[in-house]
């Protein structure tokens, strides 16, 4: 059995890029992100943490999408999803531009997969290739055993992402919209966060499905319309 691992060709959300990321208090770690990949030799490796929906995942897919844009080589390795295989799943990855490690706060517990992480770590850092690690806590509070792994992490640029405030998710639906030829009136977006699931990718898919109904129906979003699609 192959192990699980995400390819650009056919995992990578389309719309999930750095221009298209609601920065908000994030603004920091976006430009960091941008600056980051565009340097011809690789900096300190990046470590981003926050709670779910904070954007963890937008940003590092979004930096596999700006990485093949530019030419570059990378991977993204779900490690929730990837601990049940071998860990030599890391071996040569060094020689990739870029590696992402996403969740690894999931392989606490798992000595063998951070002792892996820690020496890929090295690797990565040896070879001046980029590295971005995303865990949903700091490093000392990610249940690690492996203390040089949790020094390797604290050792990496960090940034924490915050949880959108509701002006926040408002202003993100409304940008996506126009990202997709709609007009998102303030009073609609505000229905959406008072009668949907708050989750900010149920919100998306959400937008998604109103933005095939206005093509179908060939209609602007007001409310009336919207509650007619979604009930």
């Amino acid at each position: 059995m192959q192990p699980l691992q995400y390819t650009l060709a056919v995992t990578l959300p389309e719309d999930e890029t750095l221009d298209s990321f609601y920065a908000g208090a994030q603004s920091a770690a976006v430009a960091y992100l941008k600056h980051y990949l565009g340097q011809s030799t690789a900096q300190n490796p990046l470590y981003l943490f926050g709670a779910s929906g904070s954007g963890k995942s937008h940003l590092l897919y979004a930096a596999c999408v700006q990485a093949q844009e530019q030419g570059l080589t990378s991977q993204l390795v779900a490690l929730d999803e990837c601990r049940q295989f071998s860990p030599r799943l890391l071996d040569n990855l060094e020689h990739l531009d870029l590696v992402c490690l996403d969740n690894i706060q999931a392989i606490a517990g798992e000595l063998s997969w951070q002792t892996a992480v820690f020496d890929l770590y090295n690797r990565m850092l040896e070879q001046g290739k980029a590295l971005i690690i995303v865990g949903n806590q700091a490093p000392a509070q990610l249940g690690l055993q492996l203390a040089d792994l949790v020094s390797r992490l604290q050792a990496c640029t960090s940034f924490q992402l915050r949880l959108l405030t509701d002006d926040d998710k408002q202003k993100l639906l409304q940008q996506k919209a126009r990202l997709r030829g709609m007009e998102l009136p303030d009073e609609v977006a505000r229905y959406l966060l008072n009668h949907q699931d708050r989750d900010i990718r149920a919100l998306v898919a959400t937008l998604d499905k109103l933005d095939k109904a206005t093509l179908v129906h060939q209609r602007k979003l007001t409310i009336p319309f919207v509650k007619e699609i979604l009930n």
